[in-house]
């Protein structure tokens, strides 16, 4: 039987085993299951789990008692991948900022939303500002509708349900940060896509040619273009997004597409992705 120093070592061992593919397979592992994998004491694993349910690290089924990871792991490694996602971006990014000579954005997917964590501004005057750690209505971005058309149409569909139709926050609920007034009327305005039919339209040419593109859905002089970044399951994790002045890009929409097809490309290269 190994020998353990630290709490956090035994912990860990637990929550290892329990993110094994066998765990995944049944839903879980009771206390008895966790002890005879781990050779520890049934009373010491009970315990552990005990604590590590109670932090949310663990969550137990209420009928079969099994434990399985929990909410909270998830959201820590959640945040862990968007932040080695952001590494790999930095170079791509500016790249793609000397490329197109505008702003360029990595972002990711919040249940109706799309979040920016990171920005690289272009050199121009006039030009699409930071949107670093705002959260955009995903209908209304090119990354969200990018994003989306990587999902298979059960998902779509269940996504539209969810998130399609604008619900206004519970009144106690916090305010997004960097919510502003104009944002927050811009969530209860319907945009371009009004129906789950008219998405699908969207997703069937996002498919064809690659990439998505979204014009004055957000700010009547703007227009960004967006091609999702995938891994090696070919979930998409993200989107590499460029937004131009629509005076300076005039109606050459599909350079902006080609640039971040090509840069969402080499990410998903990285991670070991296929995107469309």
């Amino acid at each position: 039987m190994p020998s353990f120093t630290s709490g956090l070592v035994r912990d860990f061992d637990v929550l290892e085993l329990l993110g094994s593919a066998e765990a995944y397979d049944q839903g879980g592992l009771g206390v008895q299951a966790i002890a005879e994998h781990t050779g520890r004491d049934k009373g010491q694993i009970s315990r552990v789990c005990r604590t590590l349910h109670e932090t949310g690290l663990l969550e137990r089924h209420p009928v079969t008692k099994r434990y399985a990871l929990g909410h909270r792991l998830y959201a820590i490694a959640l945040r862990t991948r968007e932040a080695h996602l952001a590494g790999l971006a930095q170079r791509t990014l500016l790249e793609l900022v000397v490329q197109a000579e505008e702003s360029a954005h990595l972002t990711v997917l919040r249940g109706g939303g799309v979040l920016t964590i990171r920005t690289e501004l272009s050199q121009h005057t006039l030009r699409d500002g930071s949107m670093s750690g705002m959260t955009l209505p995903a209908l209304r971005t090119a990354s969200g509708r990018a994003i989306l058309a990587t999902f298979t149409d059960k998902e779509v569909e269940a996504w539209w349900d969810e998130h399609g139709v604008y619900r206004p926050p519970p009144e106690n609920a916090p305010r997004r940060p960097r919510d502003t007034p104009e944002l927050s009327k811009l969530r209860r305005q319907p945009g371009s896509i009004r129906s789950l039919n008219g998405l699908r339209r969207v997703i069937r040419e996002v498919r064809k040619v690659g990439y998505a593109v979204s014009v004055g859905e957000l700010n009547p002089d703007i227009v960004d273009a967006a091609a999702a970044i995938v891994d090696q399951t070919g979930t998409a994790v993200g989107a590499i997004a460029v937004g131009a002045v629509r005076e300076r890009i005039g109606t050459h929409y599909e350079l902006m597409g080609e640039a971040v097809t090509t840069h969402a490309r080499r990410i998903s290269d990285l991670l070991g992705g296929s995107p469309l």
